[in-house]
């Protein structure tokens, strides 16, 4: 029986000598098994391959030279091989796990290769080419792993720079914008209250004022938008509010800016005391009555429902408008969507809605809708009694009975 180094140079012959045999049953194998993350021409596949036989036969021959009491520091560049092999792995799209399924494929096509001629196989000589599989697995893991930290790295230094980025611009937005507005606004108001002022010049002041207005809200959305992506909601202060106050102001202000509309207000006229950011909610509540008149006929009339229950209130805003289409009901709250597929010769950046949602459910509430040309459109806002600064409806809160 041949000792365990005439065995391991006979293995190390034999890797030469069959090598494309090697390549091509584990070739076929390696695609039997669906290892490869995708497709690939056979020699990207097989890569380096024949290179880490060649260094697999090296090491045979090198610990079968150490098994006999020689010594050797011949480099082994079986682990570059496998390292290059890696990255290569990585820039197709592999995974950790792949990688280390095709040098186990390897070693079940070697084993059954040899078992053909090799009766009984000597287990030095198995430990020495299990050894020198494993050292190649490990070099082409740790440098897979190493390109994919590398990508990571780079990926988050890149976000880095870009929030860097977009905290600047908010910056800019929310103070070099903001306050010439502001001043252009109280300009526009201060000369439309001077006396004996020509209706034309009355009516582009108060066209200016809106504009101004418009342009301030459109900051607002696109900076809470930034605010609860960055931090995943947006801030809310609740303090204790009586909502029928407040949507009474809300609705106020919308017949002011929109002279002529028909607005109807059903629902119990008692108190509706709950713990609420009265802020956020008028800025809810002003972004539903401003669609349902927008995206409705002139003459139509829209109407605002509101329930009162012990632990929440509701506030439905219907309008008899067009039907937002099927297809787009799903989408409407996502952000930079129209539920008016025409809306884009609007001035609009399409997150009011979006907004209006996060700040419900920043209040630990909702925000739907329904559509039907029947029926016509209803968003319906639902807000829990009790809110907590955390956006939870507070369990077991104290809330002031409705007189």
């Amino acid at each position: 029986m041949p000792t365990c180094s005439q065995q391991a140079h006979a293995l190390a012959d034999r890797l030469e000598r069959e090598q494309q045999v090697i390549v091509d049953r584990w070739l076929r194998r390696v695609r039997a098994q669906g290892v490869a993350a995708r497709p690939l021409p056979a020699p990207e596949l097989v890569d380096r391959l024949p290179e880490f036989l060649e260094q697999l036969a090296a090491a045979l021959r090198r610990g079968a030279e150490e098994d006999e009491g020689g010594e050797t520091d011949a480099p082994t560049l079986a682990g570059q091989v496998a390292r290059e092999h890696g990255t290569q792995r990585y820039r197709h799209g592999f995974d950790i796990r792949a990688v280390v399924d095709e040098y186990t494929v390897l070693l079940d096509v070697l084993f059954d290769l040899f078992a053909e001629t090799e009766p009984c196989l000597d287990i030095g000589a198995s430990r020495l080419l299990i050894h020198a599989a494993s050292t190649g697995v490990a070099a082409a893991v740790e440098q897979f792993s190493t390109e994919r930290e590398a990508d990571v790295l780079s990926a988050q230094e890149a976000l880095l720079k870009a929030r860097e980025y977009e905290e600047q611009l908010i910056g800019v937005v929310s103070h070099d914008l903001r306050n010439p507005l502001a001043i252009i606004m109280h300009c526009a108001e201060l000369i439309r209250r001077a006396e004996h002022l020509p209706a034309p010049v009355c009516r582009q002041l108060q066209r200016l004022r809106s504009a101004t207005d418009r342009a301030m809200r459109l900051i607002g959305d696109l900076l809470d938008f930034t605010q609860a992506r960055n931090q995943g909601r947006i801030p809310v202060k609740p303090v204790a509010v009586d909502l029928r106050l407040l949507l009474r102001q809300v609705l106020d202000e919308a017949r002011l800016t929109h002279p002529g509309r028909t607005i109807e207000c059903i629902g119990p006229d008692v108190r509706m005391v709950g713990s609420w950011d009265p802020d956020r909610i008028a800025q809810v509540l002003t972004n539903l009555l401003d669609n349902a008149l927008k995206f409705s006929p002139p003459a139509s009339v829209v109407r605002v429902e509101t329930d009162l229950a012990p632990d929440r209130v509701i506030v439905a805003v219907h309008n008899r408008g067009e039907p937002i289409p099927p297809e787009r009901l799903g989408s409407v709250f996502e952000p930079f969507q129209r539920a008016d597929p025409d809306a884009n010769a609007r001035v609009s950046l399409g997150l009011g809605l979006h907004i209006s949602r996060q700040l419900a459910q920043a209040h630990g509430g909702d925000l739907t809708v329904e559509s039907s040309a029947e029926a016509g459109t209803c968003f319906t806002l639902t807000l829990p009694r009790g809110c907590t600064r955390d956006g939870a409806a507070e369990a077991g809160a104290v809330v002031p009975s409705p007189e």
